[in-house]
């Protein structure tokens, strides 16, 4: 992996007691109760985990948001009309097999138990990858999860109608056991609260033309997060993940997995450390890292997954 810790000249090391002490007269820890909802969502995150990194992230976003809604609130009375705020929206970046979907997962479910009243999607971006068969068209199996695999026109005009505040917009769902998006099924998102954006591409600069001005991803957002850890412990959490895949497929052909299941553990073995090397880490390097310095907060994650280290943004 590439060193990019000079990139990290933007954000300032927080520590954990400092970072649990944000906004304490606000963190309120969860009791068992609540947290019973949380384990029930993701077995291995300790309640230690919970109160002291994602009940002051939750405060930090909440404190965000009601900002928002302030200002939306003052130019209400400015215009002498009543707009809908528009959605609070948080991207979440980092590498494959990162635990990006656990912690927005996570995330999600803290803030509802937070504050009761809100709204709140989550969207991955792995949906508006291309179909397989368009990659196959173009010979981009081999790119998929890079920036020209994505249908970027299709993201930008759904953050923008999520953004304007419309009703009933549909994003596209994608599969992992089928490896592809599919084409029947739609996750409806109407006018929430707060969005979540999750996918390994949502603080790469990929450019549209809307209104003669260049947009990228970043500039629908309120808040960026980069979930950062070692490539080691990256390629063994990929490792572990397509060995999960594949032992899930083996009663079932329409999985595409099941390729998988009819050899050896050592070729499968073999076979997930050549598809992590020559696509995965090559992503991670040219496309996924570099984004890094742009996000707001960064995440770092040690072995077992637990975050161990917390970067703000210097504002």
């Amino acid at each position: 992996m590439k060193n990019t810790e000079e990139n990290l000249s933007l954000h300032k090391k927080i520590s954990q007691l400092d970072w649990s002490e944000l906004f304490k007269t606000k963190n309120t820890p969860l009791n068992e109760e609540e947290y019973k909802s949380i384990k029930n969502l993701v077995e291995n995150t300790s309640i230690d985990e919970v109160n002291n990194i994602y009940i002051p992230l939750s405060c930090l976003l909440n404190n965000h948001f009601s900002s928002l809604k302030g200002l939306s609130n003052s130019s209400d009375k400015s215009l002498g009309a009543v707009l809908q705020t528009p959605p609070f929206i948080i991207g979440v970046a980092g590498s494959v097999a990162s635990g990006k979907s656990t912690f927005s997962k996570i995330m999600k479910e803290v803030m509802l138990i937070k504050y009761k009243n809100y709204k709140i999607d989550i969207v991955t971006t792995d949906g508006f990858l291309y179909p397989n068969s368009y990659l196959q068209e173009r010979n981009l199996m081999g790119k998929k999860g890079f920036p020209e695999s994505y249908d970027v026109n299709s993201l930008f005009k759904f953050l923008s109608k999520v953004k304007n505040s419309q009703e009933k917009v549909y994003a596209p769902i994608y599969s992992h056991q089928v490896y592809d998006v599919l084409p029947l099924e739609q996750l409806s998102v109407d006018r929430p609260d707060i969005l979540i954006l999750e996918g390994i591409n949502v603080l790469q600069e990929q450019k549209i033309k809307e209104n003669k001005s260049d947009t990228i991803f970043s500039d629908f957002f309120n808040f960026s997060i980069f979930i950062d850890a070692r490539e080691n412990y990256l390629s063994e959490w990929f490792l572990k993940r397509f060995l999960s895949l594949r032992s899930g497929a083996v009663n079932n052909k329409d999985d595409y997995f099941h390729k998988y299941a009819s050899i050896s553990d050592s070729d499968a073995i073999s076979m997930a450390k050549t598809i992590w090397k020559k696509i995965n880490l090559k992503n991670l390097n040219e496309n996924i890292l570099p984004t890094k310095k742009n996000a707001d907060l960064i995440l770092k994650k040690n072995k077992d997954h637990k975050i161990n280290e917390i970067w703000l943004r210097n504002t």
